[in-house]
């Protein structure tokens, strides 16, 4: 019995990792996306005025 509860825990560590994981990849992932868009705006603005 004892097994099976470190068992459970170690799934739900596991779980919790991979939506750790997944999450804080989702946040750079958009927030470089935005920086992007950030830079390719001041860019192209830099561009048009000269």
């Amino acid at each position: 019995m004892k097994l099976l509860k470190n068992f459970k825990f170690e799934i739900l560590k596991n779980k919790y990792r991979g939506y750790l994981l997944l999450g804080s990849f989702a946040f750079f992932f958009i927030k470089g996306l935005i920086w992007l868009g950030i830079f390719i705006a001041i860019g192209l603005g830099m561009t048009n005025s000269f």
